[in-house]
């Protein structure tokens, strides 16, 4: 699991996102603000010199602007303009009047043109213009440089608050996603190890958040399947028992019965019951086998086992059982990597999986082993050349009990295949049947399903 699919990182996201909106809106309304506001000061300062000068005749106008230009400090803050009606320049700092500045109107952000004199030329400048009495315009534009200035510094202050704050909580949102993540693959490992049996684990219910309430609800299920697993377990493992122990005295008085003292039906009955007793005997045997196996501590007897040694061993045991039913038993065993497995348990599921193998197979028919190298582990295949099973019962023909229609005559308890996934089960292996055209390919994938999953 990916930090960019936790949902903690993704609301973060969405935070950081909603709060980045945010800063920029107040950035944008505090420049506005600020806009207008040295829009305002400004016009309203130009305003209260317009009605000072324009009391002025021409002459005294004329003086008090040049010699409000000579007072100047060095860097000045207003700039004045007197032109005739007719445009011509007659005093001040602005040698030409401008054309987008109308007499009399608002004020605009402008920089008209100075005089070549003039030493200061200030970048922002706000600009208003007005009627004289005698028909000729008077022109005033106030430096705004320096409240610009700070305007500007206001809002990359606002702005660099902003981006440092985001980052903080990003970095902060971060380090708190990285915590629960590691929180939720430790669930998962849990989680993994609870799928495949180990229904003693239980998953960690420290913190007072959300993911410890999942874990004690999660926890209490799995109190309540373990019970009921167990009770439900016990009543089969003890009803197996119970009846196998009178079924062996059935199976032993039968076995005393002479078959000469009876007549030929009788005699071919008790046969016939024997047989059927053995057979109820078999299939308690393997339900009581299959539970041991589920119930074996985790990896306790595993060691390294080569499986083209294990698959030999099989192949030379059935190989006169395959050749008394007409069939050819061919290994096809490549050395490969060992592996860590319980070698009598494997050697067991193999077994079932070759009987099948060969109990299914047609007269004069071929049952391949075959053990082959993959980058995850070995690869263990069997096929024959049988009636197959169809797609939709492959997973079926796991269970216990499971007999496919095409199969119900064949003698078998219909365990055998039980016996093998519970034993694939114990080592985390996956089995597989597929279609082999004709008959069945069962896979055996000798390495852990975590691994497959990444985990």
């Amino acid at each position: 699991m990916s930090l960019w699919r936790s949902t903690i990182f993704r609301l973060l996201m969405l935070y950081a996102l909603v709060f980045a909106g945010s800063v920029l809106s107040l950035v944008w309304i505090n420049y506005w603000n600020s806009a207008n506001y040295t829009a305002t000061q400004a016009d309203n300062n130009i305003s209260w010199q317009f009605e000072y000068f324009e009391e002025l005749p021409r002459n005294l106008l004329l003086g008090q602007i040049d010699a409000r230009i000579k007072a100047k400090m060095r860097q000045p803050v207003n700039f004045y303009g007197v032109f005739a009606a007719d445009g011509q320049y007659l005093a001040g700092d602005i040698a030409r009047r401008p054309a987008g500045v109308e007499p009399d109107g608002k004020g605009v952000w402008f920089r008209p043109q100075l005089t070549p004199s003039t030493i200061e030329r200030p970048e922002y400048m706000r600009t208003r213009a007005t009627r004289l009495p005698d028909g000729g315009v008077l022109v005033i534009a106030r430096d705004v440089d320096e409240m610009t200035r700070l305007r500007a510094y206001m809002l990359g202050g606002i702005a660099w608050s902003g981006a440092i704050a985001l980052l903080g909580g990003l970095g902060f949102g971060i380090l708190c996603s990285a915590v629960q993540l590691r929180r939720i693959k430790e669930m998962r490992r849990l989680t993994h190890l609870i799928a495949q049996g180990n229904l003693d684990t239980r998953l960690p219910e420290r913190g007072g958040d959300e993911l410890a309430w999942l874990s004690q609800i999660v926890n209490h299920m799995l109190d309540e399947i373990s019970r009921l697993m167990n009770e439900v377990k016990s009543a089969c493992d003890g009803i197996a028992h119970d009846l196998r122990t009178p079924l062996i005295h059935i199976r032993s008085l039968l076995a005393r019965i002479e078959p000469g003292a009876l007549k030929d039906e009788d005699a071919e009955r008790l046969q016939h019951a024997a047989r059927e007793t053995d057979d109820v005997l078999a299939r308690f045997s393997a339900m009581l086998r299959i539970s041991e196996i589920e119930a074996l501590h985790r990896r306790a007897q595993f060691s390294d086992t080569q499986m083209h040694v294990l698959c030999q061993h099989v192949g030379e045991l059935y190989t006169p059982v395959a050749a008394a039913r007409n069939v050819e038993l061919q290994l096809d065993l490549q050395p490969v990597l060992p592996v860590r497995a319980d070698y009598p348990l494997l050697f067991e599921a193999l077994v079932n999986i070759v009987d099948n193998a060969i109990k299914f197979a047609s007269q004069e028919g071929k049952v391949v082993i075959a053990v082959r190298q993959c980058a995850e582990g070995p690869r263990i295949t069997v096929r024959d050349a049988g009636p197959g099973i169809p797609a939709g019962e492959r997973q079926a023909v796991l269970q216990r009990f499971y007999r496919s229609e095409r199969t119900r005559d064949t003698p078998g308890s219909g365990l055998g295949l039980s016996v093998v996934q519970a034993v694939a089960h114990l080592h985390e292996f996956r089995l597989t049947l597929e279609d082999a055209r004709p008959g069945t390919r069962v896979v055996l994938d000798c390495w852990p399903e975590r691994e497959r999953r990444g985990l």
